[in-house]
């Protein structure tokens, strides 16, 4: 059985080029663009190292910055991301309550919680409202990576202290 003509493109003097896209599920689609990510933690030097450990990444496109819940819920709902990685403890709207909100507008937004606090507790009160993936900022840096893609591809990833 030969290949669909819709399925190749060829270019004169190169080989055949499968073209699978069309038939990728959410998960592939997802690995052939950006990851937009936003940001929200009220520490700026928590951010700043946030952003740099994700800019690092070619796949990964930082968005947007927020310093509190109520901002990450206004940049969200604004820009749309596929990402938000979220800290628990901020002024306005804490980010439990920002988490809530968000997926209620945006349901298909993934969240990391990434938290000076994460335990156990704080794992159990996030997969309530919906949260998959959380990671303790004393052991980011490449687990949050991971942490980020697992919850691309709607897996769980916990990482605590």
């Amino acid at each position: 059985m030969g290949i669909p003509d819709a399925l190749y493109t060829s270019s004169p003097g190169f080989a055949v080029t499968l073209d699978m896209t069309h038939e990728a599920g959410p998960k592939m689609k997802a690995a052939n663009r950006s990851i937009r990510i936003l940001i929200a933690d009220d520490q700026p030097i928590i951010r700043t190292i946030v952003r740099s450990t994700l800019e690092k990444i070619p796949r990964f496109e930082v968005c947007a910055e927020a310093v509190d819940g109520a901002k990450a819920i206004e940049q969200a709902q604004s820009l749309k991301p596929d990402v938000i990685v979220l800290d628990v403890t901020m002024p306005v709207l804490n980010g439990f309550e920002a988490a809530r909100k968000i997926k209620a507008i945006l349901p298909e937004t993934a969240i990391v919680i990434l938290s000076s606090h994460a335990d156990e507790r704080f794992v159990a009160a996030a997969k309530k409202i919906g949260v998959r993936s959380s990671v303790a900022k004393s052991k980011a840096g490449e687990a949050l990576v991971k942490a980020i893609e697992a919850a691309v591809q709607g897996e769980d990833f916990v990482l605590v202290g």
